[in-house]
C-alpha cells in the first residue's frame, strides 16, 4: 500500500483526488443526513463494548456513542460548527471481525443551508455506512492544520474538495485529459458545497489510534469548512 505524509510520521494514503469511496462487500447501507433513524427505532438498547461487537444505535452525545465501539475505533467532534446545532442523534454502525469489521458514525449540524454531515470510522476498517458520492468533486488545496486539544502539536494533511463540476452526464465533450488534476476555486466551496478529507491520528494508552473522517458541507465557506475540521478533539468515554 502507498503512503502520503502526515506532518507527524507516515500514515496510508486513504485519500483519493476525488471524494468516492468505493463500495465494500458486505455491502453496506448508503446514508446521507441524519441517517438510519428509522432503523434505529426498536434497536436502542444498551450496549457496553470492549471487544469487537455488532452495534446499530443512536447516541444522545459522542460519549456515549464512543462507549457502544470497541477499544480500537477513536471518534472525533467537532468544537467548531459555524454556530450550527446538532440536528438528531449520533449513529453508530459496527459490524464484523478482524479484516471483515465495519465501522460508522455519523451526525449533522444544521437543517440544509447551511448545514455539515461528519462522517467518521476507524482508519483500518470498513465503512459500515458510506457517506455521499461526489462525481463533481473537485480539489480545492490541501491544507496543513493542527487538530487535538488545547495545545495539541499533531499537525494533519487536510484536502478540501469542492462540487463545482459538471455531472459526467453532461460534461462528455469536456473531458480532460487522463491523469489532470481536475480543480475548483475556495469560492466554489460555499457556492456548490464541499468536502473535507481528514486522517484523524491520536494516541490511547501510548497505542496509535487514526480515524478517517469526511465531512460533507452545504452553504459553509472554505475558511468555515477548514475551522470544523481543524477544531476536531478526540473523544473520551
Amino acid at each position: 500500500m502507498s503512503s502520503c505524509e502526515t506532518y507527524s510520521e507516515p500514515v496510508p494514503a486513504f485519500f483519493n483526488l476525488r471524494p468516492v469511496i468505493r463500495p465494500r462487500r458486505p455491502k453496506p447501507r448508503r446514508l446521507a443526513g441524519a441517517v438510519v433513524l428509522a432503523l434505529l427505532a426498536g434497536l436502542l438498547t444498551p450496549v457496553v463494548a470492549t471487544a469487537a461487537e455488532d452495534v446499530v444505535r443512536g447516541s444522545t452525545n459522542y460519549g456515549r456513542a464512543v462507549a457502544v465501539l470497541d477499544d480500537n475505533t477513536v471518534l472525533w467532534r467537532p468544537t467548531y460548527t459555524a454556530g450550527l446545532r446538532r440536528n438528531g442523534p449520533i449513529d453508530v454502525i459496527a459490524y464484523g471481525k478482524g479484516g471483515k469489521r465495519a465501522t460508522f458514525a455519523g451526525s449533522t449540524y444544521g437543517k440544509r443551508v447551511p448545514s455539515f454531515t461528519l462522517a467518521q470510522k476507524a482508519a483500518q476498517t470498513r465503512w459500515a455506512a458510506e457517506p455521499i458520492e461526489h462525481d463533481t468533486a473537485g480539489l480545492v488545496r490541501s491544507e496543513r492544520i493542527r487538530i487535538g486539544r488545547p495545545g495539541a502539536t499533531r499537525v494533519v494533511r487536510a484536502r478540501i474538495f469542492a462540487n463545482c463540476r459538471q455531472p459526467e452526464s453532461q460534461a462528455q465533450s469536456a473531458q480532460p485529459p487522463q491523469g489532470t488534476v481536475l480543480r475548483c476555486a475556495r469560492a466554489d466551496v460555499a457556492r456548490f458545497g464541499g468536502v473535507a478529507q481528514v486522517l484523524a491520528r491520536t494516541t490511547v494508552n501510548g497505542e496509535p489510534r487514526a480515524t478517517t473522517v469526511q465531512i460533507d458541507s452545504n452553504g459553509l465557506s472554505y475558511r468555515q469548512l477548514l475551522r470544523v475540521a481543524s477544531g476536531l478533539v478526540p473523544v473520551s468515554d
